[in-house]
Order: C-alpha cells, then structure tokens, then sequence
C-alpha cells in the first residue's frame, strides 16, 4: 500500500515523539514520501527466483516525485520474510545498496539482530558503507539504550558504547568516555554564600566553574551549604539550577526560610529553578540528558546536585564518575 502524502497518523506520532514538532512535516518546508508495504505469510506463495525489481521502480518513482536526498527502509526483514532461497535474497540485498549507491542518495537501513551476528542476513554488515549497532538491556529493572558504531568507511569514529535516550525532545547521545580535559579554567572569584567560609580561603572564595565537593554525614548541613550558596548566586543576579534527590521543593524553601534564606523569592524572581526527582525514577544517563537539557535551556551560572551519593542506588560508583564528570563548567 503506497499513500502519495504518506500516514499522517503514523508520522505524527514519531513527530511527537522525537520532538520534530507537532505538523512539521507537513508544512509545506520539507517534502516526505512514506510507502508502506505489508504483506502476510498467508498472502504469500513462493514461486521463481525472487528479485527486488518492483521496489526499485517503487522507490525510483518517490525519489524523483519529492527529488529526495534520503532514503529510510525500515525494516529490511519484510522484504524477505518467508523466503527460503538464502543465496538469492544475499545476492538482491547487494544490488539493493548498488542501487541505493547509483541514485546518489544517502541510505538508512534498518535490520534486525540474527543469532550471533549483527544482521539476520549476515551481509549487510560488510556492505553498508556504515553499521551502526543498537542495544537495549535492563539491569536492576532500570533500562538503557546504548549505541556502538561498528564501522564507518573512510574516517575516524568512537569505538565504544555509549548510551542514548529518545524523549519528545528528540535523540540524545551521551559520548561519557570522549570528554577531555580541554575545558577553560576560570580566574573569576565568587562567593560561597557563607562569609566566614569565604575568609577561610586564600582569595576570599572559589573560582568560577570549579567543581566544590560537600562531604559529611546526614545533618551536618550539606544542603544547607548549598542553599546558601544558591542564594548567594541569586543576590548577584545570577541563575541558580538546584537537583535535589532527597527533599521536596515545599520542604526545601521551609527549612531554609528557618535561617533566613528566602528561596521562593529567588524562584519568583526567575533567578532559581529547583527540580526534585528521585533517582530510582531513571537510569544514570536518563538523568544526565534531563540535566543537560535544562542547563541548556535555563542557562544557570551555578549549580547544586543534593546528594550526588544517592546516584548510587541506580549505578555503581565507576558509572556514576563516568556519567557526571563534566566537561564545560558554569
């Protein structure tokens, strides 16, 4: 079944749901073709040599209508499900990249793991220009999506695993082990929020974008600390972003308005967002893409993570290193 205009419904869900935006598709800006095609095992009846020829003309005929740069087949598996003839279906499977190749478009194909090996077919691997290999696991019933790039033809690429998370904000991949050490390193001096701590260091305070670590245990005023430090920030003028994974935002700004620190007014004033989560709600990197993105999106100057030590409960000690350790400082 081929539509001229394609599924709506089916495209719009998957706008939705990767955050391409609700209609933007359709807009008139960019140009789809979707063709879709099911047929039944019932509906099948083996006779011949078979051969792709049909879909050649049928992908030739939505590649001229819409003059497409790119092509997506999505799966591979249906064009040969409940075919028996294993040297044939290889054969059309590498006039089907020669085709792809000849029209001058780029290609995504998508195929299903085999028993052992990346591809059921076990050639698209060594013919696809690039292979890039998904995984999905869980552990602990938390679960991860991860990603590895097997090959790409022609240049450098990241050989290890690295997780990614599809949201209505779209697909984000978290390379954790490419982070460097090239960030800038900041000579600017601010605040702790506490006085007498700041005379307790040498400059008069802690260099901007320095990671500061609050040690103790339960009741010594880690967030308390923190707090101050927020409201310090706010005094400036500056953007606060506070994660907690213990204490409520209500319970928060009532305790600390115990000693003096109006957050709410902060939060009022635009200056302080405060975003309360557990973190046995996600896994590490789930947690790392929602942090992400609201920096990105508040664009803070400082930020608190209270208690970094309750990630534990949801990764070990080595992935929690690998997942938080940043590379831009704010």
């Amino acid at each position: 079944m081929e539509g001229d205009r394609g599924d709506k419904s089916w495209l719009g869900n998957h706008e939705i749901r990767v955050g391409f935006g609700p209609g933007g598709a359709w807009n008139g800006r960019i140009k789809f073709v979707v063709s879709h095609a099911l047929v039944g095992l019932k509906e099948m009846v083996e006779a011949g040599e078979f051969t792709l020829e049909g879909l050649f003309i049928r992908l030739r005929g939505a590649i001229q209508k819409v003059k497409a740069r790119r092509v997506a087949l999505d799966t591979i598996e249906t064009l040969f499900s409940g075919l028996s003839q294993g040297k044939t279906l290889r054969w059309e499977i590498k006039k089907l990249f020669d085709w792809l190749e000849e029209q001058g478009v780029t290609a995504i194909v998508t195929g299903e793991k085999g028993e052992g090996l990346a591809t059921r077919q076990n050639l698209e691997e060594y013919i696809a220009d690039c292979v890039v290999f998904l995984d999905h696991r869980v552990k602990d019933q938390i679960s991860t999506r991860r990603l590895r790039i097997v090959k790409y033809r022609g240049t450098e690429h990241q050989t290890d695993e690295f997780p990614f998370v599809i949201d209505r904000s779209g697909i984000w991949v978290m390379p954790v082990t490419s982070v460097d050490l090239s960030y800038p390193a900041s000579k600017e001096i601010i605040s702790t929020g506490v006085k007498d701590l700041d005379a307790m260091f040498a400059e008069g305070g802690i260099y901007r974008g320095s990671s500061i670590l609050l040690s103790g245990t339960a009741g010594t005023g880690k967030t308390t600390i923190a707090s101050a430090f927020v409201g310090g920030a706010c005094q400036r003028g500056e953007r606060a972003l506070f994660f907690a994974f213990e204490e409520s935002k209500d319970q928060l700004f009532r305790n600390m308005a115990g000693i003096g620190l109006k957050l709410d007014r902060c939060e009022k004033k635009g200056l302080l967002k405060y975003v309360a989560v557990r973190p046995t709600v996600n896994g590490l990197e789930a947690h790392l893409v929602k942090m992400q993105r609201l920096i990105d999106e508040f664009d803070p100057r400082v930020l608190v993570l209270d208690p970094m030590s309750n990630f534990l409960s949801v990764g070990t000690s080595d992935d929690v290193k690998a997942s938080y350790c940043g590379d831009r400082p704010i």
